[in-house]
């Protein structure tokens, strides 16, 4: 027969499993902007208004002022699991699939003499995951809820200059605020006469500040250069409110409950580094490679006296993004891209061990220009073997376990 801490273990499975999200695991996985998103997330030599946030040096290089909408961004996921784990030595698969809206940019650009200015609200994450989910096996069955809401807001702007007719520079300024939640429920029917109700939520709020230092070189006219440093954010403030009970109904009742408000909240982001290169070799044709690096930390999350001390470290997490834009037509575009994603996770060997995700994806869109109005339309398709241990299994071993993303794409910019 199943004991609660067999229950507790399989939550916990459960919870990691959903948790496919682009934070500093995975940073910047999810195709973002109103040009790049396009191009596999290759933004440092960009010339749009998603300069703000891939480099600000490229405002320099707009020829008119411009207001620019990166509208949503519909995504499909598919999480699996073959198994997530083992109960009473049966494998138990696990899977799940949702559809959700990521609104992701508004930015303005003009120009004050030498000087190119942005304002921005950037969303560059909002996911949703909802589940429910049940086990069977002998003397034991298990139904699961859950609910994951995380959203990322970023509102700054940005200002630019040219320093030589070919080098020019950028700084943008963000004030951020990452929000999360997440409810558990599991109900487990343990024999005839046991039954034990786990409720879990979790509700966190941090704002931050960061900066971003954007450098654009342009040798000669067929060539750029482009150089990214986003460094560690600046904790400005940040709580956790956390709540937990337990119900144990059979010959004996129990009940627990731990209510914990106000816990010292954090979301460190460790400095990134990132170098993009732009080739024209002929009139209507740019090829774009960018390389990034996050660097390696270990971060603490959650520092409080009764709910305890959360930390995570971060391997060296190398991002490769490549795309290509053709003009097949006056003022219409052809755009493709792929990317690689690493994750700054460890690959797991214990159970309680983070997944760990690497990307694999490839974008693609078409743009056009009428009178002022640039129109983009697009789709992305992204794919990751996650690494996951499967709980519960001895001995130790990695599941068969896999997460699909699929969404379109849809921006508007506007010449002023």
């Amino acid at each position: 027969m199943s004991t609660p801490a067999s229950i507790a273990t399989l939550a916990l499975a459960l919870a990691l499993a959903a948790d496919a999200r682009a934070d500093v695991t995975n940073r910047g996985f999810l195709p973002f902007g109103e040009r790049a998103a396009m191009l596999g997330n290759a933004g440092l030599c960009s010339p749009a208004g998603e300069s703000v946030y891939y480099n600000p040096a490229n405002l320099t290089r707009l020829e008119h002022a411009s207001l620019s909408v990166s509208g949503s961004t519909y995504l499909r996921y598919d999480l699996s699991a073959k198994p997530l784990l083992v109960l009473q030595g049966q494998d138990q698969p696990f899977s799940a699939s949702g559809f959700v809206a990521i609104p992701s940019t508004v930015t303005s650009t003009y120009q004050a003499g030498d000087w190119w200015l942005s304002t921005a609200i950037l969303v560059p994450e909002a996911l949703e995951f909802k589940n429910r989910l049940a086990f069977e096996v002998p003397d034991l069955r298990v139904t699961l809820l859950q609910q994951q809401n995380i959203e990322s807001l970023w509102l700054g702007g940005a200002i630019a200059r040219r320093l030589t007719p070919h080098l020019s520079i950028g700084l943008s300024l963000f004030a951020t605020r990452d929000k999360e939640s997440s409810f558990n429920f599991t109900r487990s029917e343990i024999g005839t006469d046991l039954v034990q109700e786990v409720t879990s939520n979790e509700d966190t709020a941090v704002y931050s500040a960061t900066a971003i230092l954007g450098v654009y070189w342009e040798p000669i006219a067929a060539l750029g250069v482009g150089l990214r440093i986003n460094g560690p954010n600046v904790r400005l403030a940040g709580t956790t409110d956390l709540y937990q009970s337990v119900l144990v109904a059979g010959p004996m009742d129990q009940k627990q409950e731990i209510i914990i408000d106000g816990a010292k909240a954090s979301r460190p982001v460790p400095t990134d580094l990132s170098l993009g290169v732009s080739l024209r070799p002929r009139p209507g044709v740019e090829l774009v490679a960018d390389a990034g690096l996050q660097l390696p930390a270990t971060i603490t999350t959650l520092d409080d006296p009764v709910a305890g001390k959360r930390t995570q470290k971060l391997e060296l997490a190398p991002r490769v993004s490549l795309g290509a834009e053709l003009e097949i037509w006056h003022h219409k575009w052809l755009r493709l891209g792929a990317l690689y994603n690493r994750s700054a996770t460890a690959t797991p060997v214990s159970e309680g061990d983070e997944s760990r995700d690497d990307y694999l994806g490839v974008t693609g869109g078409f743009s056009f220009q009428k009178d002022r109005v640039i129109t983009s339309v697009g789709g992305f398709a992204l794919y990751s073997k996650t690494k996951l241990l499967v709980a519960g299994a001895d001995p130790a071993r990695l599941s068969d376990a896999s997460v699909r993303l699929y969404g379109a794409l849809l921006a508007f910019s506007y010449r002023l």
